[in-house]
């Protein structure tokens, strides 16, 4: 049985092409790091975007050892469009247009150029090369909001693409099992970064 547990970013500086980790996102990452000394991880992999990077190096850094490998299937869906600014959907307006269609549910409107069923591909495509690729006890992707949304939702059926807002650095599991089944384990854990593992 080998588990994944799917990490996103931690907070980016909003408004810029490819932008670093604010240093909440930082710290942030750095709490995730401490907290998973507390498990037995075999592999940490990330997304080759900077904000994904730059949390896995501050993970592996607190954890005491070296990022293992960068998969570029774990990126994010923007690769797949013309380059725009980032900007988090917390720091969206309420009136913004793209804020209003993901509280409606609207994804498409929100990404209306995306190739969604090619994303899609993409991603389920990423989770089996993560199990065939390392088949140990637990690895950890740090990946994006996005690529979990549809890992997770190809995973448990879901017909919505954007389905969940993942908090920065929260952890969401999935377990390979025996007979090749994947499950769903966990979504959206966040306790590092209000708890110790004391």
């Amino acid at each position: 049985m080998t588990e994944l547990l799917l990490v996103r970013h931690g907070l980016p500086v909003s408004g810029i092409q490819q932008p670093p980790l604010a240093p909440e996102g930082v710290e942030q990452a750095r709490r995730l790091g401490t907290w998973l000394k507390g498990e037995d991880v075999d592999v940490l992999v990330t997304s080759p975007m900077r904000r994904a990077l730059e949390t896995a190096d501050a993970v592996a850094g607190e954890m005491g050892r070296e990022v293992d490998a960068v998969v570029d299937d774990l990126r994010e869906w923007d690769t797949d469009l013309p380059p725009r600014a980032y900007t988090a959907v917390e720091e969206m307006g309420p009136t913004d247009p793209r804020a209003i269609a993901i509280a409606e549910g609207r994804y498409e409107d929100f990404v209306p150029q995306l190739d969604v069923e090619a994303f899609r591909r993409r991603v389920s495509g990423c989770l089996a090369e993560l199990f065939e690729r390392w088949p140990v006890a637990r690895i950890v992707a740090v990946c994006h909001g996005g690529t979990i949304n549809a890992m997770v939702g190809g995973v448990l059926g879901i017909p919505a693409l954007f389905w969940l807002n993942p908090g920065y650095t929260s952890v969401t599991r999935l377990r390979l099992m025996p007979g090749g089944r994947v499950v769903v384990v966990s979504v959206n854990e966040t306790a590092h970064l209000f708890a110790t593992r004391d």
